[in-house]
């Protein structure tokens, strides 16, 4: 038996007029160029965060060459010449910012994009004056990360060794 409060109450009903469907991101990351891709030095010592940025532009059409600390990142630079350098900062053996300097120092790459990847916030002023590009926080926001690869790798620089 019913309690005489529920047998009361109306049937409850949905409109399907009145239904909104769901929110969609029509977020779409930008592609490498199929026939051209950029190679982008990924120079992380943290293995994690340098396996999910591979993965990540693997998957999107770039080709990674990866580096573990500052020294590498240097002697993989100069042997490969990417069109853009992802530079973690704090790394150990030579930091991002000394590789940077370093990187600075040949005028083959006076014009190749070098983005800081740093978790110190108050940093930028630090890798502007050390000779990067742009910075990146982490954690990555990758909508804004993926906006910066577009605009510095769209905008017609590519590395020494490129056309």
């Amino acid at each position: 038996m019913l309690s005489p409060l529920l047998a009361s109450e109306p049937p409850v009903r949905s409109d399907p007029r009145e239904l909104s469907p769901p929110r969609l991101s029509t977020y779409v990351p930008p592609r490498a160029d199929a026939d051209n891709p950029p190679l982008v030095l990924i120079a992380e010592d943290h293995e994690d965060s340098r396996d999910a940025l591979q993965t990540l532009l693997e998957a999107l059409g770039y080709r990674v060459a990866v580096a573990g600390n500052g020294a590498q990142a240097v002697e993989v630079a100069l042997a490969q010449r990417p069109d853009l350098v992802l530079m973690d900062m704090m790394m150990p053996e030579v930091d991002g910012f000394a590789a940077t300097r370093m990187l600075r120092a040949d005028p083959a790459f006076g014009e190749v994009p070098i983005i800081a990847i740093t978790a110190m916030e108050g940093a930028r002023e630090s890798v502007l004056q050390a000779g990067c590009s742009d910075m990146v926080l982490k954690p990555v926001d990758i909508r804004a990360f993926l906006e910066k690869l577009r605009v510095w790798l769209g905008s017609g620089q590519r590395g020494p060794g490129q056309a």
